[in-house]
């Protein structure tokens, strides 16, 4: 079963956060363990690192 990735906007989105905030926050978002896949000229989000982040974020 492939795993899916998402666009930047849709990650963005999933963090209920606007993409220039992303943006700014995309390396500690990265440290955090968001994964990224290079595929083409943007990067794909990793939706399972997504989820581990937001699980994450939530219990602080």
């Amino acid at each position: 079963m492939a795993e899916r990735l998402l666009s930047r906007k849709e990650t963005a989105q999933r963090l209920s956060m606007s993409m220039r905030s992303f943006s700014r926050h995309r390396a500690r978002l990265m440290a955090l363990g968001l994964q990224a896949v290079q595929i083409g000229q943007y990067p794909k989000y990793r939706e399972a690192s997504v989820d581990r982040l937001i699980k994450k974020l939530a219990e602080g």
